[in-house]
């Protein structure tokens, strides 16, 4: 992670700074997200609703996305694949679908290079030697600070669901930046309720952002 850690993070989630209006439906309490450790396969924590009908990989832009201005770049959320909740300043409870996975890629990655980024490491990332590592050497990283960056160095251009099932999920996401796209790869898990990311052995959340020469093979986003 080391130097690179912070823009190559920033490029693919950008920073979460979430507003919600009249018409959004994310919910926001006090307290943080609820322990899922004691929840089986599949139970998702009080409160959490998403819909979770879509199961077929999406071909297709998809519908009711809206876009938040998220420090360097706009990230994609959803009433129905999520994020819906916002507690303790985690947003969470994604869909449990190819679509909420796609979702949890971008919000996931954004809130660890935050100041909380303790509290998604505890509820969002997979326990493990990875996360053990991860955590360590995040710790020597600087926060980054909600709406501190002027302007957009990458947007979310794409994304393609390379493979899913009910309890895992590989995602890739497409970026254009100023000298073209770049695609980045994440590992993520069901469990406890919800979509979590599954980092390397060796600490990373993703794999390494590469460019790539045309955007063909990724459902490319609107608006």
């Amino acid at each position: 992670m080391s130097a690179g850690f912070l823009a190559v993070a920033l490029a693919v989630g950008g920073i979460v700074a979430l507003t919600t209006g009249q018409n959004e439906t994310l919910a926001s309490t006090a307290a943080g997200p609820p322990d899922s450790s004691d929840l089986g396969r599949g139970e998702r924590a009080e409160g959490c609703r998403t819909d979770d009908t879509g199961k077929a990989v999406p071909m297709d832009p998809p519908k009711g996305i809206k876009w938040r201005v998220m420090g360097l770049v706009r990230v994609p959320v959803s009433a129905e694949a999520g994020p819906t909740r916002l507690d303790g300043g985690v947003w969470w409870c994604f869909a449990h679908t190819p679509l909420g996975a796609v979702m949890a890629a971008h919000i996931i990655t954004s809130e660890i290079t935050e100041k909380h980024w303790r509290s998604v490491l505890d509820r969002q990332i997979v326990a493990g030697q990875g996360r053990d590592i991860f955590a360590f050497t995040r710790a020597t990283e600087p926060d980054v600070i909600r709406g501190s960056a002027s302007r957009s160095v990458a947007t979310p251009a794409g994304f393609a669901v390379t493979s899913y099932t009910d309890s895992a999920a590989e995602v890739k996401l497409l970026l254009k930046t100023g000298s073209g796209y770049a695609e980045s790869a994440f590992d993520l898990r069901w469990s406890g309720g919800d979509w979590k990311l599954l980092p390397s052995p060796h600490g990373a959340l993703h794999s390494e952002a590469i460019p790539v020469e045309n955007p063909r093979g990724y459902v490319l986003w609107k608006g």
